[in-house]
């Protein structure tokens, strides 16, 4: 019954819409560990009864046959019923998000197969663990009492699991990506050439190993518009070319040295005399989205200079794992040099200081502020996109939020200087210092570890537009749906999910409020900025 009740929870609707493949296995793991706490409740259940010398009268073995067939034929009707009523209730998700299912045949029959499938080889594994356990238990009764025996056996067998899975599973799972994620980064067999600008990291003025700066950096160094294409587009006076540094992880051994790297670059190009200096922290492999950054190279008409630095080969995922620190150290020390190089200069004259970062690299940057305060202080403007609940300075708006606004959408103070945005027309007609994009169906923003025992607000309050009606909040099932809406976040067009398309140049347009780019030029650049490939 409890593996029953945990397969409509995996059914119910949440942020995303997921194959069937996906969903049968999630509904598989659901059963069997269902299945697993309606076991411990029932043995519970037993001793508490005998503790307490309840006594509850026992079926004949013909009249308990009848009401276990009742019960599983009762099962399986409420279960074609929670199947027809899942399909219904997500065909709105489906509707939104554009997801035209290949086949019915393969919703129904499809994720109940896998679901069977799976389920059935934990139950393997779970009997396969318990056969070892007797076992052990069996040879523990020679020397100690049956419960001391079945006790340290249950130990024993437990530890074996987790110690096996995280030192054969996890751990060399997560070796074998960085040292695979390492070489593929030092590959040039398919890499672009340096760039021929001298304002470009690897480029001829540049004293970067053109190799170390890997895969994601050498993309990045050989991208962007040069002074031609921004003139093309942009108002007013002849535009400059803009100034591109990035450092690799394999550049240096440590974040440090790596840092170094990066500001004797910007100092060769001469970054600290341009309009602006924007600091991008990455996500996990070094990847850096040209829609942070080209908006306001066209913006500030190419015065702008951007430096970046690498801190893990590993998808943010992973990152996230292994090297989750390595963001925030990397991200307060990149961000504490080029604040302090930047004060160095005199105060009207001094350049503008610009901070982004999105999803881990959201994290990553915010480790150089304590607090919105401290953010507001030290900066001219930033942006924070698709920030995970790991992100303090989110917390800290939504814990300080006015009474009355939703979590999806705090305000802070006087709604001056912080904004958060769901979608572009939440900034319209303000001028913010700083701007957190958070689209209401972004899993990865909104799975929080308390969600598994407590309703988050966000669910509780009315419900964001772009959030099924029909979603709810059921204790663990609620956190365990959000969890594996994060692995297809990525996976729907722009401004779905955790894709924020062309949002971030909306907000450099309301942050940085740029003379000439009136609503008409804003557009072009935008049906431009669309055709710039992830």
């Amino acid at each position: 019954m409890v593996a029953a009740a945990w397969l409509y929870e995996a059914w119910e609707p949440t942020l995303l819409v997921r194959g069937w493949l996906l969903q049968g296995v999630v509904g598989g793991v659901a059963v069997a560990v269902g299945y697993g706490v309606g076991v411990l409740l029932r043995r519970l259940g037993r001793r508490l009864r005998r503790r307490r010398g309840w006594g509850i009268p026992a079926f004949d073995e013909r009249t308990d046959l009848k009401v276990r067939a009742l019960t599983a034929a009762l099962l399986v009707v409420l279960g074609t019923w929670a199947a027809t009523k899942a399909v219904s209730e997500h065909s709105w998700t489906w509707e939104r998000l554009g997801y035209d299912p290949a086949s019915r045949w393969l919703v129904y029959g499809g994720t109940l197969a896998v679901t069977a499938v799976v389920a059935g080889a934990l139950f393997v594994a779970a009997a396969a663990l318990r056969w070892v356990q007797r076992r052990l238990t069996r040879m523990g009764r020679r020397w100690v009492p049956a419960w001391v025996a079945g006790s340290i056996a249950f130990v024993l067998v437990a530890w074996a699991v987790l110690a096996g899975l995280n030192a054969y599973v996890l751990q060399r799972s997560l070796d074998g990506f960085n040292a695979t994620f390492a070489a593929s980064d030092r590959d040039l067999s398919e890499a672009s050439d340096p760039p021929e600008s001298p304002l470009r990291t690897g480029g001829p003025s540049s004293q970067a190993d053109w190799a170390g700066l890997g895969k994601e950096g050498r993309r990045f160094l050989t991208r962007g518009p040069d002074e031609a294409t921004i003139a093309e587009i942009t108002p007013g006076d002849e535009p400059l070319e803009p100034v591109r540094v990035y450092a690799g992880r394999a550049s240096a051994g440590d974040v440090e040295s790596r840092v170094e790297q990066a500001l004797d670059e910007l100092e060769r190009f001469g970054a600290f005399q341009r309009a602006a200096v924007l600091v991008v922290v990455p996500t996990g492999t070094g990847w850096v989205n040209e829609q942070i950054v080209q908006p306001v190279e066209y913006l500030l008409a190419g015065d702008v200079a951007t430096v970046a630095v690498q801190y893990s080969h590993l998808p943010s995922p992973l990152a996230f794992l292994s090297e989750g620190e390595a963001a925030a150290t990397t991200g307060a020390a990149l961000v504490g040099a080029v604040r302090a190089r930047l004060d160095e200069e005199p105060e009207g004259e001094r350049p503008a200081m610009l901070v982004a970062g999105e999803s881990l690299g959201s994290f990553g940057a915010s480790g150089a502020f304590e607090s919105l305060d401290d953010l507001l202080g030290t900066t001219d403007a930033s942006l924070w996109i698709g920030p995970p609940e790991t992100m303090h300075l989110r917390r800290e708006a939504e814990r300080v939020r006015r009474p009355g606004s939703p979590q999806v959408a705090p305000v802070v103070g006087d709604g001056e200087d912080v904004a958060f945005a769901n979608r572009d027309a939440d900034l319209r007609g303000r001028s913010p210092r700083t701007v957190f994009l958070q689209q209401a169906d972004d899993p990865i923003v909104w799975w929080d570890w308390e969600t598994a025992l407590a309703r988050p607000d966000w669910l509780e309050e009315p419900l964001d537009p772009a959030v099924n009606p029909a979603m709810s909040w059921t204790p663990l099932t609620t956190f365990l749906n959000l969890a594996v809406d994060m692995a297809v976040g990525n996976d729907f067009d722009e401004d779905h999910g955790h894709l924020y398309g062309t949002q971030p140049l909306t907000a450099w347009r309301a942050m940085l409020a740029p003379d000439g780019w009136t609503d008409d030029r804003v557009e072009q650049l935008r049906e431009r900025l669309r055709a710039v490939a992830r």
